[in-house]
């Protein structure tokens, strides 16, 4: 597929069974807010080409699976009006009791950190630390960053650290190469797998307007 070009028409045709392989996805996603104690809102993008079944089946999976709403929104057909009934679900789930937990308690180790994360959250079996992330665990422990919680740095194309494991991808093992400290904001992020930490810009960044008259304003941040 490339941007621009007509979708291929399989992909337009009714598939329960494909909606039905994909939605693993969403319920790992389902799960992953329950461990946190708190009720999960899913929003079904509706689009012309998608048929009523096809909801019905997300939705129905979405629910049996836990969550406390699903709601198809017309937002890419009506705009903000199509999505009136997902902002009422929100506020209705919002409003609900919770007993909101964090994954871990700030004083475990780094390293325990890491591991909970990479297995509670994204199903891994085994976590591979390369020597400069070991390193780094030691050093931070050392200077009094141990006590600070974990980000994690990797691919948005899966649970896992590689973009070619689709679904709910469980046993595999989640490879640390560096770890990294944010002292300002408060957090260490792990970079696992191959991932690149620079900023995402556009083709042609918002840099290139800015400017300063002769009068020294700038001109071009709006």
């Amino acid at each position: 597929m490339h941007p621009g070009k007509p979708l291929p028409a399989a992909l337009l045709a009714e598939n329960l069974d494909a909606i039905r392989a994909g939605a693993e996805n969403m319920k790992a996603h389902i799960d992953i807010i329950r461990q946190f104690s708190l009720p999960a809102v899913v929003a079904i993008n509706a689009f012309p080409d998608d048929s009523e079944r096809e909801l019905e089946e997300i939705r129905r999976i979405a629910l049996d699976q836990g969550a406390a709403a699903a709601v198809v929104t017309d937002a890419f057909t009506k705009g903000s009006s199509g999505s009136i009934k997902l902002a009422e679900a929100v506020i209705q789930a919002a409003s609900q009791p919770n007993q909101f937990a964090c994954l871990y308690p700030l004083d475990l180790s780094i390293e325990a950190k890491i591991e909970t994360i990479a297995k509670k959250i994204y199903g891994a079996e085994h976590i591979e630390y390369e020597p400069l992330a070991h390193r780094r665990m030691q050093e931070y422990e050392t200077l009094g960053f141990g006590n600070l919680p974990v980000c994690i740095a990797k691919t948005q194309y899966s649970l896992s650290h590689d973009p070619g494991l689709l679904g709910r991808p469980q046993g595999f093992t989640f490879p640390v190469r560096d770890i990294r400290l944010s002292s300002g904001a408060g957090f260490l992020y792990a970079l696992c797998g191959e991932v690149r930490t620079m900023p995402g810009l556009p083709s042609e960044p918002a840099a290139y307007r800015i400017d300063i008259d002769e009068r020294g304003n700038i001109t071009g941040l709006t």
